[in-house]
């Protein structure tokens, strides 16, 4: 009759064996001295010629011999673990095969048998879980983004619509303003939800580019700023996003473009801005400072900002960015022929 203590044995070799985690034994010295079947064959099936189960290797030399620092940081961490200044230690790092994207864990218990301290190193893939952590949250930063253009690009036309609320009565021209401003805001409403829900544009208006400028031009505080559209083009686009879009470059130009984050009243100077278009798209220049090397990437990040005054949100060209993708267009910063910055629209259909 075979007794328990066999069972469990043969039970605990079955389980380890099964596991279909990748799992290996060291010893105090970071000697591999048994490990499981998905561990022996991970290797094979990941383009090494055969499969191999490591015993008697160094896995803390392996991991220190890796070309970056997560075989380092694994090493210490385990090596921390050995010599009891962390009961456990855990690290996440990316392992992509040729066809795929993945992301793993790997985990290090110590545990002792006969007296014998050992290591379970333990790595898990996660990358069901990993990808799932990140579209939420990719759609958090996009119903960040939501928030801030209703925060953000609904401030122009609602201070235009207060500015001029207190003169209709003795002007009733003022009154059209008023509407237009207060349709433009139930318009931007109705931009931010459809990038909110994902949804396609739809078919595509054909939009001058000068009309579509000068329109979004007046819906900006731009003080003495000058606008110059040196086009007579058309482009395919929605027209209400697209108008979106020219705001906040134009409401960047303006609010940057004067240096220094100073407004562009004051002795800075006015900045003159101007659009042109290009064979696939159009940009938008200013004779401003100029956006930095270094910085003309993260202009379209989310939160980034360079004003000093308090000014900025750092939601326009992240808008911009976004407003660009949803058209199947890319943007970037560049500098402007002249000095200053400009910031460059492209794979839109053109036409004369």
């Amino acid at each position: 009759m075979t007794d328990g203590s066999s069972v469990r044995r043969t039970l605990s070799e079955a389980v380890f064996d099964e596991h279909p985690d990748q799992i290996a034994v060291i010893d105090t010295d970071g000697v591999i001295r048994a490990t499981n079947r998905a561990w022996e064959t991970f290797g094979a099936e990941n383009g090494a010629a055969i499969a191999t189960d490591m015993v008697g290797d160094n896995y803390l030399a392996a991991c220190r011999d890796g070309d970056d620092d997560i075989g380092a940081r694994a090493a210490d961490g385990i090596e921390a673990v050995i010599d009891g200044t962390k009961s456990t230690f855990t690290v996440e790092y990316p392992c992509h095969s040729p066809t795929e994207q993945r992301w793993f864990t790997m985990h290090a218990q110590p545990f002792t048998v006969a007296e014998e301290s050992f290591v379970l190193i333990d790595h898990a893939d996660i990358t069901d879980r990993y990808q799932a952590e990140q579209a939420v949250a990719e759609r958090n930063e996009l119903l960040e983004l939501v928030a801030g253009v209703l925060s953000h690009d609904l401030r122009s036309p609602l201070s235009v619509a207060l500015a001029h609320i207190e003169l209709i009565e003795s002007d009733g021209a003022h009154a059209d303003t008023v509407r237009g401003s207060l349709e433009r805001m139930g318009d931007i409403i109705e931009d931010a939800l459809l990038i909110a829900r994902e949804k396609d544009l739809g078919p595509l208006d054909t939009v001058a580019l000068d009309s579509a400028a000068q329109n979004a031009w007046a819906h900006v505080s731009t003080g003495d700023a000058t606008l110059t559209v040196d086009t007579a083009a058309s482009i395919a686009a929605d027209a209400s996003l697209l108008s979106q879009l020219l705001e906040n470059l134009f409401r960047n130009s303006v609010e940057h473009g004067s240096g220094d984050d100073q407004p562009p009243s004051t002795d800075a100077g006015a900045v003159a801005v101007t659009v042109t278009a290009r064979d696939d798209g159009f940009a938008v220049t200013d004779d401003g400072p100029g956006i930095p090397p270094d910085r003309r990437e993260q202009v379209f990040d989310a939160g980034f900002t360079t004003s000093t005054q308090g000014t900025g949100t750092g939601l326009g060209l992240l808008i911009v960015r976004e407003i660009a993708r949803a058209h199947g267009w890319s943007v970037r910063a560049t500098d402007a022929p002249g000095g200053g910055a400009m910031v460059v629209v492209s794979g839109a259909s053109m036409s004369e």
